[in-house]
């Protein structure tokens, strides 16, 4: 009898162990875990790819006639981001998650006009706009139509060339570093945060679109400094080569690096 009791006492403890061990076989894998992966959906491949870009990823395409976006990055959502209409006169320009694009229209004696655009993907936020393509230091009408050449783009600044020659540059922000009079060199003609950078007439025009770029520089290390950003034009109609500096920002320190 004494070597009986202890063995109905494991046996005891051992069912229930048993039974929950049946039980989480029959109730699976655990759901909802914080390891658990979140799948997200990737950018549309519908439509005609228009412009794509990386770093981060981003998609421009038509469905018929609207013109569309999408960026993701690697395991975040997507943004999916009607732009307006496409035109077969439309260009487009990417950078830095930014699309810049042109929509052809008419003037009402018939002439071929563009309108231009930019809006920040992932935010959703259209930060320029213009109905009028050629900004020129002209008092009466500085603003008038035209078609654009070409058109580059990035998150602090968008620039293009028109058909008539004329350089321009749209500035996220206005930066009152650019617009200031020190005496030196005068800031170039504005409206807001738009530049009007040089004029090389019909003539130069090509070779204008060929050498306009937006670079970043400044000084700055992983600990901080400064990022200057600016847009190189090329030498046109009697003009030296301009390097416009149209804003500057503190640099980000790297937290791994700088304590």
């Amino acid at each position: 009898m004494t070597l009986a009791l202890p063995l109905r006492r494991s046996l005891s403890r051992a069912l229930p162990l048993a039974a929950v061990a049946g039980a989480l076989l029959l109730a699976g894998p655990a759901t909802g875990s914080a390891s658990a992966a979140t799948k997200h959906a990737p950018c549309p491949t519908t439509g005609k790819t228009l412009a794509k870009d990386v770093f981060p990823n981003v998609r421009v395409w038509r469905q018929g006639t609207t013109l569309k976006a999408c960026t993701r990055e690697p395991g975040q959502r997507r943004y999916v981001r009607t732009l307006g209409v496409w035109t077969s006169g439309t260009k487009i320009a990417i950078g830095d998650g930014n699309v810049a694009w042109t929509s052809t229209g008419q003037t009402d004696g018939g002439e071929l006009v563009d309108a231009i655009a930019t809006v920040d993907v992932r935010k959703g936020k259209r930060w320029f706009s213009t109905a009028r393509a050629a900004l020129t230091p002209d008092a009466a009408t500085p603003l008038t139509d035209d078609r654009v050449l070409r058109l580059i783009t990035t998150y602090t600044g968008t620039a293009w060339v028109t058909a008539r020659g004329v350089v321009n540059l749209a500035a996220r922000r206005l930066d009152p570093d650019a617009v200031a009079d020190d005496g030196g060199t005068p800031p170039p003609f504005h409206q807001g945060s738009r530049f009007f950078l040089g004029d090389a007439g019909p003539s130069g025009a090509a070779a204008a679109a060929k050498g306009i770029r937006l670079t970043v520089g400044g000084e700055h290390d992983d600990c901080g400094g400064s990022d200057e950003f600016k847009v190189l034009v090329p030498a046109i109609g009697g003009q030296p080569e301009l390097g416009f500096v149209y804003d500057t920002r503190d640099a980000v320190a790297d937290p791994d690096i700088c304590r």
